[in-house]
């Protein structure tokens, strides 16, 4: 993409300001129009050092509403970035619905930058290529606008541009050693930068090339380029994105349903054997903890299937410091105005850390689908998506780990008459409780076909009988030990 770029067009000023007023008016126009309809816009600029970059973005601002933009400056990672998936920190800054999102770099320089400090640069390159075309894509599908611009100056333009800065005292700070260094290896990134491009220009993202020797041409092209790209958008009656299909396809694992009746356990028998599974377990804490390795565990199940009530005994000896339970309820209202998911990867674990989910992204094929919250095109690619974003955590290095709690109609239904007895327990019931055990079939089917295709091998659905609750708890506890274990034999071979 690179080769074919003509670095050679100039404007002169009178040609660029007579050209550009009518371009900054109808950027205007789009971004009112974008407003009313609810439709988010992402627009990414990327290139060379001293290519232009900010300038560029400069320009754009200006021709938009301050109170629907958000502006992300990309630099060296932040402690908590650091700790975390290089995407998490892209996907706290999607923009809402309505909203525009402008990057002066983005994930791309962070993915080639981060990626080419190891010695296996290579697969993280090829494995930072997969990350980015499935998050795009995820976003596309969600309805999102992409639009991404290189601006693309010869080695010659950037020298003399960096001479012009360093021998200018208000400019002289913009140029660093490292700027200088990566100039001399100018040749050696022109074809790894020309593959990422190739690699990530998709139909519903595609990559614009622009020529910056001449900075006026190179604005003036930007302008155009977004316009085109939203007018193109605008004039499409379906305003659905092109499709790419998820080319991920797990290895899928059927889940063990352990419906048999567990042996009854006295009560000091369930105290002995939960107290010494709990005290494991915040040994196993402190060990991931020094081993960076993060861990998500969530939870699922039936409305009284005992969730709270066995998260609380998980965390009993567990260091706070070191874990996050995080309660998933509806979304409220800023929060449907993103992506499904990005309320769920906000809440991230760091390294060495651990995040527990009290119900999940998981809602999207339950709760919503059966109450008709999203679409049935929303939910049917929910089951890829979240297949996607897991496969991202543990390829990065975490754990996840997926209970589902069930629990007998009878059960359930003895559960909920005891509630509304006890004035301790009446907040746990409510009405909705009630409406969603008349769906138990509709519950059903979407939980057989959840555990169909989202039970993969690095991340299987782990059925437990809630029925009895103290044998419950203590095969959960005692599942996140094993599990434990297994993050750390596995991280030990990694290593030897």
């Amino acid at each position: 993409m690179l080769k074919k770029c003509n670095l050679t067009e100039k404007i002169d000023q009178k040609t660029f300001d007579e050209e550009t007023e009518p371009l900054q008016v109808r950027l205007g126009q789009l971004q009112r129009q974008l407003h009313a309809e609810r439709i988010p816009a992402i627009i990414l600029i990327e290139g060379w050092y001293a290519a232009g970059i900010s300038l560029t973005v400069k320009e754009l601002i200006r021709s938009f509403d301050p109170r629907g933009i958000e502006l992300s400056t990309i630099g060296s990672p932040t402690d908590a970035e650091l700790h975390r998936p290089l995407l998490w920190r892209f996907w706290n800054r999607i923009p809402p619905k309505g909203g525009i999102a402008i990057f002066d770099r983005s994930w791309y320089s962070r993915a080639l930058a981060e990626s080419t400090r190891h010695p296996a640069w290579e697969k993280r390159v090829d494995n930072a290529i997969q990350s980015i075309n499935r998050f795009e894509r995820q976003l596309a599908d969600d309805n999102t606008i992409i639009i991404k611009i290189f601006l693309h100056i010869s080695k010659n333009e950037q020298k003399k541009r960096f001479i012009e800065r360093e021998t200018n005292p208000r400019t002289s700070w913009m140029v660093t050693p490292d700027d200088w260094d990566f100039h001399g290896e100018y040749e050696t990134y022109l074809p790894l930068i020309d593959t990422f491009l190739e690699e990530t220009s998709t139909p519903h993202a595609p990559w614009t090339v622009i020529g910056a020797n001449d900075t006026r041409y190179a604005i003036l092209m930007a302008y155009k380029t977004v316009i085109h790209a939203l007018d193109k958008r605008k004039s499409n009656k379906d305003t659905t994105p092109h499709k790419q299909h998820a080319t991920f396809t797990p290895e899928l694992v059927p889940v063990e349903r352990d419906e048999k009746k567990p042996v009854k356990l006295d009560k000091e028998s369930y105290r002995k054997k939960l107290a010494d599974a709990q005290l494991i377990l915040g040994d196993m804490q402190s060990i991931l903890f020094k081993r960076n390795i993060p861990l998500i565990i969530i939870f699922e199940g039936r409305d009284a299937a005992g969730k709270g009530g066995t998260i609380m005994r998980l965390t009993h000896d567990l260091n706070p410091r070191g874990y996050r339970v995080t309660p998933v309820g509806g979304p409220n209202e800023f929060e449907k105005d993103h992506h499904y998911l990005w309320r769920f990867i906000r809440k991230y674990p760091r390294q060495g850390h651990t995040t527990i989910y009290d119900r999940s992204w998981y809602g999207r094929v339950l709760v919503e689908r059966v109450e008709g919250f999203c679409t049935r095109a929303e939910w049917k690619r929910a089951y890829s998506e979240i297949n996607e974003v897991e496969d991202e955590f543990r390829s990065w290095g975490g754990g996840i780990l997926k209970f589902w709690l069930e629990v007998s109609p009878e059960e359930q239904l003895r559960r909920f008459l005891e509630r509304e007895k006890d004035p301790l327990k009446q907040w746990k019931i409510t009405e909705e409780d009630w409406r969603n055990r008349q769906k138990w079939d509709q519950y059903t089917e979407a939980i057989d076909e959840m555990f169909k295709k989202t039970s993969t091998k690095s991340a299987p659905w782990i059925f437990i009988n809630s029925d009895d609750k103290w044998n419950a708890r203590i095969k959960t506890v005692e599942t996140v030990c094993e599990y434990a274990e297994r993050l750390l034999q596995l991280r030990y071979q990694h290593y030897s």
